[in-house]
């Protein structure tokens, strides 16, 4: 009797050992990426958490088998400083967290890559962040679309290339202004092209008006701007074509939202800005923007596609290696092969900038409402 309670016990020992093992190894196979930002303002375009969904769906349909069970969640910081920092912080002391897509305002962010990527989590940026972020070698931390400074590169090359000879740039906001219009300047070194007027700030429209004046007794034939904040950034456009229909003008790409063209299309028409990404044609992409349609019933943008990538290129990486450790997978997103997404090649350099063919980033212009 007793011999066969030792048999019983030793069975029980060993289910409740088999028990937990599977236990563990299932946390082990979860992905938790959640998506850090101000939930309204993701939303009320959702081109971006569209995609992002639609490849967990499709990650979760490939990869069960294999044990891999994929989720996502948005973590609403509300755009408010102290309640990203929060929000930050509970997710890099959540042990169910293997990497977090930050699309905080960006004085938010450069605080919370250090949170995030100090307690082992990987941290990628789709929208971007400061340049600064991906100079320190943290092999947590990926920018998801070209630096700053490449789009001001990217925008210098187009000015010489129109054969622009003297640039007013107006630049107002935080340091991604400064790392995009310093670029652009020292790019024009040694060409026939240069910037003969800096603008820093304008108060009032009698103030730019004064403005404009010198600009004409300068000769300037093109108009940089540069401005955090989309609101002031079509203000300071309309101010200029209400003195200049006709002055071509290069923006960054916060003027490149559909909301805002919608209501801005005439004063918009003809400007350039840089693509924050580099489509390229392929199969896999008509095949995405065909699941796309039939999903949410309209066109993907490049944020879809953006969404979609950014989250499989973390998803199949992990699978590729069978883990959920951020720290092999951020290892492994730093090969120079890069991952080849449904829109492009996406590889990154040792400190996590995103390695880009400035000549091949496109400068789209705005033709009816729509950069293209």
């Amino acid at each position: 009797m007793k011999k066969l309670l030792n048999i019983c016990l030793l069975v029980v020992l060993i289910f409740m050992s088999t028990s937990c093992s599977q236990k563990e190894k299932s946390s082990e196979r979860e992905l938790n990426i959640p998506v850090l930002a101000d939930a309204a303002w993701l939303k009320a375009d959702g081109a971006f958490y569209n995609g992002v969904q639609l490849a967990v769906e499709e990650a979760n349909t490939e990869y069960s088998g294999k044990g891999f069970k994929i989720i996502t969640s948005v973590i609403d910081d509300k755009d408010l400083y102290e309640t990203g920092v929060e929000m930050a912080t509970k997710a890099a002391e959540d042990e169910t967290v293997t990497a977090v897509f930050n699309l905080q305002n960006f004085d938010v962010s450069k605080t919370t890559a250090d949170i995030l990527a100090g307690n082992g989590k990987l941290v990628l940026f789709p929208y971007g962040a400061y340049d600064s972020l991906f100079t320190k070698d943290n092999p947590y931390v990926l920018n998801g679309i070209p630096a700053f400074s490449d789009l001001g590169k990217a925008m210098a090359e187009y000015a010489v290339k129109k054969g622009y000879k003297r640039i007013a740039i107006y630049h107002n906001g935080n340091q991604s202004q400064e790392e995009l219009v310093t670029a652009f300047e020292l790019d024009l070194l040694n060409t026939g092209t240069k910037v003969v007027d800096y603008v820093p700030s304008i108060a009032s429209k009698n103030e730019f008006d004064n403005i404009y004046s010198r600009w004409q007794a300068l000769n300037v034939d093109c108009v940089v701007i540069s401005q955090y904040g989309l609101d002031r950034a079509f203000e300071v456009l309309k101010m200029l074509r209400s003195r200049d229909a006709k002055i071509a003008v290069i923006g960054e790409p916060i003027f490149d939202s559909a909301n805002a063209l919608a209501e801005n299309k005439a004063i918009a028409e003809g400007m350039a800005v840089p693509s924050t990404l580099v489509i390229e044609d392929s199969q896999k992409l008509k095949e995405f923007k065909e699941r796309y349609r039939k999903k949410y019933g309209k066109e993907a943008d490049i944020w879809a596609v953006q969404g979609y990538d950014m989250l499989r290129l973390v998803v199949d990486t992990a699978v590729k290696l069978d883990t959920n450790d951020p720290a092999k997978i951020a290892a492994a997103l730093h090969n120079q092969k890069g991952y080849q997404g449904i829109g492009r090649n996406i590889a990154f350099t040792k400190g996590g900038a995103m390695i880009t063919d400035v000549k091949k980033l496109p400068i789209l212009i705005c033709r009816d409402g729509r950069f293209q």
